[in-house]
C-alpha cells in the first residue's frame, strides 16, 4: 500500500506478481491511495493448488477490502486480474467505483485457449525458461521488440521467479475460467485498453466484453502487446486517471 485518498486496487497477470505494476503505484500514489495484490499463490502466502481459482481470488481481494475499511474502489486488473476485478464487481457491486480492464478475455476458447495450454504444460514441466520465452513472444509485439527492451527483461526474471506449481494451478484457473453470464450484469462503469499486438489475447477479445459490459470505454492501442501499462506507462496512467477523474466527478465525490 502507498499514499492516501480514493482506493485503487491493481491485479497482477497468470504468470507475475504485484511487481508488474510498479511504474502505476509510483505515479498514482502521489494522489490516490494505491494497494497492489498477490494472488494464487503469489508472494508470501502460498495457496493449496485446489484452492486456486479465479472465484478465490476475488474473493480474497473482496476480503481485503473489507479488512482495510477502503470503501468503494477502482480496481484495476491485467488479463487473468481483469477476471478476478470482474469477478469482484458481480459479486460486490457496493465495492467497486470502476474497473479498469487491460487485455481482458471472458473465456479461454479457440487459439487463446491452446496457447494457454501450451504455457500450462511448460510450467507443469517446470521448465520456466522456456514457459518465459514463449509468453513473452505472445505478449509483446515483434515490432516493437526493442522498444520495451527493459520491461521484457522485468518481466523475464519475475516469471522465472514464480513457483512453478503456482503458476502451472493459475493457468489451470484460467482455463477453467467462464465469465460470460457475469458480464451482462455488471453495472459497474468500465475502462477497456488492450493491445493490437497481443497474440495471447488479442483485441477482438477485449471487445467481447466490452460488448457484453452496460457502460464501457474501449481502446484498442496498435502500439503495444499484452502489457500496455508497461510499453507505454505514461500513456496508460493518463488515461486511466482521465477515466477515475471523469467517474469520480460524476458521482460527485472530491
Amino acid at each position: 500500500m502507498a499514499g492516501e485518498g480514493v482506493t485503487l486496487i491493481f491485479i497482477h497477470q497468470a504468470a507475475t506478481d504485484q511487481r508488474i505494476w510498479q511504474r502505476q503505484c509510483a505515479y498514482f500514489s502521489q494522489r490516490y491511495r494505491v494497494i497492489t495484490v498477490d494472488v494464487s499463490g503469489r508472494g508470501r502466502i502460498t495457496w493449496p493448488p485446489h484452492e486456486v481459482s479465479i472465484e478465490r481470488a476475488a474473493r480474497g481481494v473482496q476480503q481485503l477490502m473489507e479488512r482495510l475499511h477502503t470503501g468503494p474502489a477502482f480496481i484495476i486488473g491485467v488479463s487473468m486480474g481483469a477476471a478476478v476485478a470482474v469477478r469482484v464487481a458481480f459479486e460486490a457491486p457496493a465495492l467497486v467505483r470502476g474497473l479498469g480492464l487491460v487485455s481482458p478475455w471472458d473465456y479461454a476458447s479457440g487459439d487463446m485457449q491452446t496457447l494457454m495450454n501450451r504455457l500450462f504444460r511448460l510450467a507443469e514441466a517446470e521448465d520456466m525458461a522456456a514457459h518465459a520465452d514463449l509468453l513473452l513472444r505472445l505478449c509483446f509485439p515483434a515490432v516493437a521488440s526493442a522498444k520495451p527492451a527493459a520491461e521484457v527483461e522485468l518481466l523475464r526474471s519475475m516469471i522465472l521467479e514464480q513457483d512453478a506449481r503456482a503458476v502451472t494451478y493459475t493457468w489451470g484457473a484460467c482455463l477453467a475460467c467462464d465469465r460470460r453470464a457475469e458480464l451482462g450484469q455488471i453495472k459497474t462503469p468500465s475502462l477497456i485498453i488492450a493491445g493490437l499486438s497481443d497474440l495471447l489475447t488479442p483485441p477482438y477479445l477485449a471487445r467481447r466484453v466490452a460488448e457484453a459490459l452496460a457502460e464501457v470505454e474501449l481502446e484498442i492501442w496498435e502500439e503495444t502487446g499484452h502489457f500496455p501499462f508497461m510499453e507505454d506507462p505514461e500513456r496508460f496512467n493518463r488515461r486511466l486517471e482521465l477515466f477515475i477523474q471523469r467517474r469520480l466527478e460524476a458521482s460527485g465525490s472530491p
